[in-house]
């Protein structure tokens, strides 16, 4: 009975040990270290797109008057009409380029590429640089831009740009 009772006993001695080992205060956790330094930076975001600002019809005639004069300097070319078509979201030229005498075939359509690359470069918020040496479009092109140049509302010309549009087409895609 005596060894029972000692048993008995000792249980409820280690029972009481771990129920005040339980109950008795834990030290505070402390917060882990930071590996990483605070960010004085503001978050990343994803790049935004630069804006394009839209073009006017009055910055449109001085777009133009400049596109023109690089597109004579191109060898090969003689003299150029350009009409800026801002109607459109992205706007487009059209070009008219007098050839000099004794350029043909393919030197012809590498002197059209070598203006439009570097009229693309020279205004970089055009969609499209459309070069032509066909007479009867050069005289379109000019109409236009007289028009344009007497007060007419280019969207006035809707019907005449959409038939540019479909009849010069990009020399380089």
């Amino acid at each position: 009975m005596v060894t029972s009772r000692l048993r008995k006993l000792a249980i409820l001695m280690t029972l009481c040990g771990f129920i005040m080992a339980g109950c008795a205060q834990q030290p505070a956790e402390k917060p882990m270290p930071s590996t990483q330094k605070p960010s004085t930076q503001a978050p990343m975001t994803a790049p935004k797109k630069p804006v394009t600002k839209a073009i006017t019809s009055t910055e449109a005639k001085r777009i133009a008057d400049r596109l023109s004069k690089e597109a004579v300097k191109v060898q090969g070319v003689e003299k150029a009409a350009v009409l800026v078509d801002t109607t459109s979201t992205r706007p487009n030229a059209y070009v008219g380029i007098n050839l000099k005498s004794g350029v043909k075939g393919q030197e012809a359509t590498k002197v059209k590429r070598n203006v439009e690359t570097n009229l693309k470069k020279t205004e970089p918020r055009l969609n499209s640089v459309n070069v032509t040496s066909d007479p009867d479009l050069i005289k379109r092109i000019e109409d236009i831009s007289r028009g344009i140049a007497k007060g007419k509302p280019i969207s006035s010309f809707s019907t005449e740009l959409r038939e540019l549009g479909r009849r010069v087409v990009p020399t380089t895609r």
